[in-house]
């Protein structure tokens, strides 16, 4: 529903003007915030622009406007919701002015029109479906990054009316950088709107809108808070002060950079040892990653599949199908967890198998997930230049590239924070990894020499003015597959070819 429609529902004389009986005063940018007619509105970025006050006061508004109107006020927790959006409402002394009256014990706002703002808290799925009876025609979101995508999303399927005279109003967020939904709000809301130069319309046709805000937005604002988001570490400054969305507080490879870990295609030499990762998933994404490791022991991942809602057997074929006459694999390495039994079907691993594709263990032991992810990020680092980078003037560039293909890989890799709980060197496990564990079980497998061996490049190239360079590491032996899964994959692999030619006759 576009603007022009939602305000023709709207009654022709509010009975108050609300803004002015709640002695709340937007400032520029909230203004532009209350204004939009759009479906689904982001207004976050930098902290301090008055976000949670504008959500509050708005959800209030529209309560006066549309008798019967029903809002959902979410934010993680009971705790987080006292300090935001509830503190906000007592700001606004409770909506009294409009007669509005709070129920403390439901944390409940409810109004005289039979409008109600339900305050409630949403930390995981199991908690969001105790909202699956209800049904709400205004979704409010505050800090919408900390709350994990499946959570905002099962809640996006409670909004709906019953009644002809209460309108759907849609969605209303506010956030600033980071938390375990920072890559789903960046590809929702701020890479599609082009940082909010635009408004997009989402899969089902709905308009989305994105309003950033910045610290000198509100002139509210103390210089002493001011001073304290100056004084902040690099990252969270630039996140919180700056609203930077391609950094945040906890992110957990800073290093990544397009420019420097993104390179077009190309064939992949025979001589290079390739490899697989495998992130089993069903509901949540299968992912498998193809790897290649050349002669100076960098790695190039080259080729990804990554997919929810396919089975095992299936899983096993789309991978030989992907593959190439003739490319051979050493390992291909897999979650741990596809050795499992269940009851009694088979396990995973052995399905995969029986179609041709021969995993090995990844090896999840205690304390491998932060040892995965030291891996990556000394992989992300800088060695000795590849030719390609030396072509073009570079000294250095880092040991691991991906080809521009490998578009989930990197989407995880540069969005994943750090864990919020348990070891704060591991990743957050509530957001989109799969790409990115499959990524962790080939490099840990590739073992220590691997890291010699970096080492031993980056001394070549401080030496390398001198006659000799320093003496090479013997490098780990590469895992090798027994030949016959090989053997077995390439005739399986041409009889699922010559079957779909000839179910195509």
């Amino acid at each position: 529903m576009d603007a022009l429609a939602l305000a023709a529902q709207r009654l022709v004389e509010p009975p108050v003007d609300v803004f002015a009986a709640l002695e709340y005063q937007p400032t520029p940018k909230q203004q532009v915030f209350h204004e939009a007619g759009e479906f689904d509105v982001l207004y976050g970025g930098a902290a301090g622009g008055g976000k949670s006050r504008a959500l509050t006061a708005h959800a209030i508004r529209e309560c006066v406007h549309y008798p019967g109107l029903r809002v959902g006020a979410f934010r993680r927790t009971y705790g987080e919701l006292k300090e935001s959006l509830i503190a906000e409402l007592a700001n606004l002394n409770f909506g009294k002015a409009v007669g509005a009256s709070w129920n403390g014990t439901e944390y409940e706002l409810r109004f005289p029109n039979k409008s109600v703002i339900m305050f409630r808290y949403a930390e995981s799925v199991q908690d969001a479906t105790r909202r699956q009876g209800g049904q709400y025609q205004l979704l409010v979101f505050d800090e919408r990054t900390l709350t994990p995508p499946d959570v905002c999303s099962f809640l996006e399927s409670r909004l709906r009316s019953g009644r002809r005279d209460i309108p759907v109003l849609g969605i209303r967020s506010g956030t600033n950088p980071g938390g375990p939904g920072h890559g789903a709000v960046k590809a929702r809301y701020i890479e599609p709107t082009g940082y909010g130069e635009r408004i997009v319309h989402d899969e089902r046709g709905r308009t989305v809108r994105f309003i950033p805000s910045k610290l000198s937005d509100n002139p509210h604002v103390n210089p002493e808070y001011a001073a304290d988001l100056q004084a902040l570490p690099e990252k969270m400054r630039r996140a919180f002060l700056d609203g930077d969305w391609d950094t945040f507080a906890g992110q957990m490879f800073p290093e990544l950079n397009r420019d420097r870990h993104i390179v077009a295609p190309f064939t992949i030499p025979a001589s290079w040892t390739r490899y697989n990762g495998v992130d089993w998933g069903f509901t949540n994404p299968w992912a498998v990653l193809w790897v290649a490791v050349d002669e100076d022991g960098r790695v190039w991942v080259y080729r990804e599949i990554y997919q929810p809602g396919v089975g095992e057997s299936d899983q096993a074929k789309r991978i030989l199908a992907a593959e190439e006459d003739g490319e051979r694999l050493s390992a291909r390495y897999a979650d741990d967890a596809m050795w499992a039994t269940r009851g009694d079907a088979k396990s995973i691993a052995d399905i995969y198998t029986d179609n041709g594709v021969h995993l090995t263990r990844a090896g999840k032991g205690a304390g491998s997930r932060v040892t995965g992810w030291q891996r990556v990020r000394s992989y992300l680092g800088n060695g000795p230049a590849c030719p390609h980078h030396r072509a073009m003037g570079w000294d250095e560039c880092p040991m691991l590239h991906m080809f521009s293909t490998v578009t989930d890989l990197y989407r995880e890799l540069v969005n994943l924070p750090h864990a919020t709980v348990g070891n704060p060197e591991d990743a957050d496990t509530t957001v989109d990894d799969h790409a990115a564990d499959a990524l962790r079980y080939v490099l840990t497998n590739l073992g220590t020499g691997a890291h010699a061996w970096i080492d031993h490049l980056r001394k070549k190239t401080r030496a390398q003015q001198e006659e000799a360079p320093p003496d090479a590491p013997e490098p780990e032996p590469a895992v090798q597959e027994p030949a016959a899964p090989q053997e077995d994959a390439a005739t399986i692999r041409k009889r699922l070819r010559d079957a779909h030619f000839r179910a195509q006759r």
